[in-house]
């Protein structure tokens, strides 16, 4: 009787007992039905996207080339930067055929109103929560702090887990030219969500990159170009860094071995990859080692001592 009463307690069951879910994506490989995680710098595109995965499914549409889950779809959008449901109305009501529900934003860590809330949703049969962003939701409470993103978390996840409503938040990416759309504190961030989708790199006329990752399906990229009206992509490949020759790779090894702020990473050549990088002669430090290893076969540096230096053929050309 005992183990029985504790079994029920914890909810225990066998795993042969288990159903294999098998609720479709929203999104093909995209958008996942539990919580998504949409991040990019500020001015990337990340409301513009979530607007095009809106009208995609509400117009059975497929999106960037994947298919969207059929059938009636409401959406339910709660934005927290000021004007914000001009934007929507603006860009999104043409296509939004009346789907689209906009919610004042909820500034508290009220377990209990959050739970209404995802009531009120599952009442009006809603199929997909967008909530933009995930910092204004935070208000005064740190995220880089993991406790004090449990808290928000713990409101969001019964949503998803209980009401069986999607979840897409749109997060900042962390700063630094390298972030390449992480949401910043990403850890505890992407540690939640099943499908992760990073815009980044910027570009004019509305190209950037995308990435989506998931357990599910894997990682993808894309380059698409965004616009409010339109979206198109192209399968990204990652480009070769550029090949530096003769006289112009030359005169990097010098600059490397001189320039007084990458001194001491010049101790591996993952380390003088990292310089290259951080001198901007290289998109990352991936690159960058590649380059300095072209360098050494050139006989341009070495690894003596410890350290990366002048290889024999930039000595034969100061002598």
């Amino acid at each position: 009787m005992e183990i029985a009463i504790l079994e029920n307690k914890f909810h225990k069951i066998m795993i042969d007992d288990i159903e294999q879910e098998t609720e479709p994506w929203l999104v093909e490989g995209m958008v996942c039905p539990w919580l998504t995680l949409l991040s990019g710098q500020p001015k990337h595109g990340k409301t513009i996207l979530a607007g095009h995965i809106a009208t995609a499914l509400i117009n059975g549409e497929p999106l960037l080339g994947k298919q969207v889950k059929s059938g009636k779809h409401k959406i339910a959008w709660m934005g927290y930067d000021g004007g914000w449901r001009q934007e929507i109305i603006s860009r999104l009501k043409p296509r939004a055929n009346n789907q689209i529900a906009t919610y004042a934003p909820l500034r508290t860590i009220d377990e209990l109103l959050w739970r209404e809330f995802a009531s009120a949703l599952k009442e009006d049969e809603t199929t997909l929560f967008i909530l933009d962003h995930l910092y204004g939701m935070a208000g005064t409470i740190g995220l880089n702090d993991a406790n004090n993103f449990a808290i928000l978390a713990n409101l969001l996840r019964p949503i998803y887990e209980e009401f069986k409503i999607p979840v897409l938040v749109l997060a900042q990416a962390g700063k630094g030219e390298f972030s390449n759309g992480r949401a910043a504190h990403s850890v505890a961030l992407e540690g939640e969500a099943r499908s992760l989708l990073r815009l980044y790199e910027k570009r004019p006329y509305g190209y950037r990159k995308l990435d989506i990752s998931s357990n599910t399906n894997g990682e993808e990229r894309l380059a698409i170009r965004l616009t409010p009206e339109t979206i198109e992509f192209r399968e990204s490949k990652e480009k070769p860094p550029r090949e530096v020759r003769g006289r112009e790779t030359i005169e990097i090894a010098k600059k490397l071995l001189l320039e007084p702020a990458v001194q001491d990473e010049l101790t591996s050549w993952t380390g003088a990859g990292r310089a290259l990088a951080i001198m901007k002669y290289s998109k990352n430090q991936s690159a960058g080692r590649s380059m300095a290893i072209r360098m050494r076969e050139q006989g341009l540096l070495k690894l003596e001592n410890g350290r990366i230096a002048r290889g024999d053929s930039l000595l034969s050309m100061a002598s």
